[in-house]
């Protein structure tokens, strides 16, 4: 009977604390929609200011006939389409994160409908266990709910870890993929215009396998904050913020610059191993809640057999 009731109570808990984050992503996912709403609406606008530059550049006009005579015309057009393909990359990659969080906000709405009542329905289960236990010591069915309550909560944290876990590897997996492409992109060199294409089309996979990354990262952040660490570690993530930006403001001018491509390696790697420290930590916080719980356990039985 009582394993009957602890498993409903764990599932109910469990229930609690999913609905209880999914909240709180619900709001930060429209948070950042509409950070990206603005982003956009300012990419936008300099993505045009991009294009005029170039068409005024492009056309015969007074001032292009002076850049003809100086002999700057082509350097400058030159620099202004780099700046219209960053401005793009911007933008498209703004395209990209706002569809993602809208269709991350529309499952979180729709997975919140499907755990409404689990808070009423944990009270009730707790209740009912107490009675069926029937202590009749009011300090000691206290003290049996607070260890079922304190239980319930490490194994909400333990969900939580393993949950961090998951992005951590993820985003692993992502660094080690960029990683990969920005070796391969080092190798090639500037030799010809084959090479300088397969090395192009390497920092262009690099580029999209640190946008997932940033991705997993920025959910990795997220988990991190609902975790209370009973090691009393804590967990660094500034690092983790805006790696991707080198893809934008240092690859984006010098694809062909060994030592850019260098730079932006170095960053990456830096990274992974900032992730992998985070990830040794939460290993260990996770044996350490497990053996926790395993103490409480024992607490609580021997309160149950005895009464």
């Amino acid at each position: 009977m009582h394993s009957q009731y602890n498993e409903k109570i764990s599932d109910m808990k469990k229930c609690i604390q999913k609905k209880n984050k999914m909240k709180l992503l619900l709001k930060q996912t429209e948070q950042d929609i509409i950070k990206e709403k603005l982003s956009l609406n300012k990419l936008s606008a300099e993505l045009e200011r991009e294009n005029q530059d170039i068409l005024k550049l492009e056309s015969k006009n007074i001032r292009s006939l002076f850049y003809t005579i100086l002999g700057s015309e082509e350097e400058k057009l030159k620099k202004e389409k780099h700046q219209l393909l960053k401005a793009r990359l911007k933008y498209d990659q703004c395209i990209n994160n706002m569809n993602y969080l809208v269709n991350e906000s529309k499952k979180l709405v729709n997975k919140l409908a499907e755990i409404e009542g689990c808070d009423a329905e944990y009270e009730e289960l707790i209740n009912k266990k107490l009675e069926i236990i029937n202590i009749e010591e009011k300090e000691t069915s206290q003290e049996l709910k607070k260890l079922i309550k304190r239980k319930e909560n490490m194994s909400a944290n333990i969900i939580e870890i393993d949950e961090a876990i998951n992005f951590g590897e993820r985003a692993l997996i992502a660094i080690e993929k960029t990683i990969k492409k920005l070796e391969a992109a080092e190798g090639w060199g500037v030799s010809d215009e084959g090479r300088q294409t397969t090395e192009h089309n390497n920092i262009d996979h690099a580029r999209e396998y640190a946008e997932q990354a940033q991705r997993m990262l920025d959910k990795f952040k997220k988990e991190l904050s609902d975790i209370i660490m009973v090691t009393g570690t804590e967990i660094a993530v500034g690092t983790f913020e805006t790696f991707s930006d080198h893809f934008f403001d240092s690859l984006i001018f010098d694809w062909a610059v060994q030592s850019e491509i260098r730079k932006t390696l170095d960053t990456v790697k830096n990274t992974k191993n900032q992730i992998d420290k985070a990830m040794s930590k939460l290993y260990e916080e996770k044996v350490t809640e497990e053996f926790m719980i395993k103490q409480v356990e024992e607490q609580i039985n021997y309160i149950i057999e005895n009464a």
